[in-house]
């Protein structure tokens, strides 16, 4: 079974006109608890939970936070951050 943290797949970012957050300020956290503390987060518009990280993000601010574990891998972090752009 694939380890699905290491996707290594090639895909094109989401074009700018369709993207609701275009160029967001992104913080990341590191969290033993990542995506229970992205649930408890505010403000916030919304939010995405993985099992080993989460993300939620401010339209208004341009703001995303990223939240992971203490490992993690830059896919899980890209992943993260398409759902920031995309806001979804």
């Amino acid at each position: 079974m694939a380890d699905r943290l290491l996707d290594f797949t090639l895909f094109n970012p989401p074009d700018v006109s369709l993207r609701k957050i275009p160029e967001p300020l992104v913080s990341w956290l590191v969290k033993p608890n990542a995506s229970s503390f992205c649930q408890q987060a505010g403000p916030k518009d919304g939010f995405v939970s993985r099992p080993e990280g989460c993300v939620y993000w401010q339209l208004q601010a341009s703001q995303c936070t990223i939240v992971t574990t203490g490992q993690t891998t830059h896919s899980q972090l890209g992943h993260l951050l398409v759902h920031c752009l995309e806001a979804r």
